[in-house]
């Protein structure tokens, strides 16, 4: 049988699933992540779940070319509408922006109550998202960064707990990649200061009401550098 090749960005996600865990996909799109699971043998119940009709039916008929078309649950929903606590205990959401993951998991308040494991890949408003995660009850156990296709992109893995914090959401994601002290992460962290560093600089021309908040992040994201320098060290 021929076997399905994932992005780097999916791949990361597979090292946050546990072994025999029941886990959908969410906004699976073309369902190459659900069908590597499924021919691996890494879960115990595979869900893939999309709110186009059509992506869906793609999906399906990827599978069925990789054979594990039996070994898929397929639902047509938008995020997690019909699926109960009982169903699963790991909720995948991968590519979607930040705002539509946090729409995703207001209307599901049971993967709070359940301590479901999240694991997220936001395309858009990471700092929106950690900020919900943290002020929900949520907290971060581990986190991923990868380049794929010459973007970053920033793998969250996420589950219900009351675990304080005195930094920000955001940067204590960051210091949890920080401390991995993966070069790739180094080059991220370059990038996201070099980014603050001119909004800030056109916040301050504009006078702008934002100007102290986004330049109080910047201070955080250097001191984080520094941090990083000594960690790798």
């Amino acid at each position: 049988m021929e076997l399905i090749k994932l992005p780097d960005r999916l791949s990361s996600i597979v090292n946050f699933i546990n072994k025999d865990a029941s886990v959908i996909d969410v906004g699976t799109d073309h369902g190459h992540l659900p069908i590597y699971l499924a021919q691996k043998g890494l879960v115990k119940h595979i869900m893939a779940s999309d709110i186009s009709g059509r992506c869906l039916e793609t999906a399906r008929r990827n599978a069925s070319k990789y054979g594990v078309s039996e070994k898929i649950e397929f639902i047509e929903a938008p995020g997690l509408k019909g699926i109960y606590e009982e169903d699963v205990d790991t909720v995948v959401i991968a590519g979607l922006g930040g705002e539509t993951i946090i729409k995703i998991l207001s209307d599901s308040p049971w993967t709070k109550r359940c301590k479901t494991q999240l694991i997220l890949q936001p395309q858009t408003k990471i700092d929106d998202l950690c900020v919900f995660l943290r002020t929900t009850g949520y907290f971060f156990n581990d986190a991923d960064v990868v380049l794929d296709n010459a973007k970053f992109y920033i793998i969250i893995s996420a589950k219900a707990d009351e675990i304080l914090s005195e930094m920000s959401p955001e940067i204590e994601l960051y210091s949890i990649l920080a401390r991995k002290r993966s070069p790739l992460f180094g080059k991220f962290l370059d990038s996201l200061i070099i980014k603050n560093q001119s909004t800030v600089m056109s916040l301050k021309l504009s006078g702008s009401k934002k100007y102290d908040v986004v330049h109080a992040r910047l201070n955080e994201l250097l001191k984080l550098r520094k941090a990083f320098d000594i960690w790798k060290a």
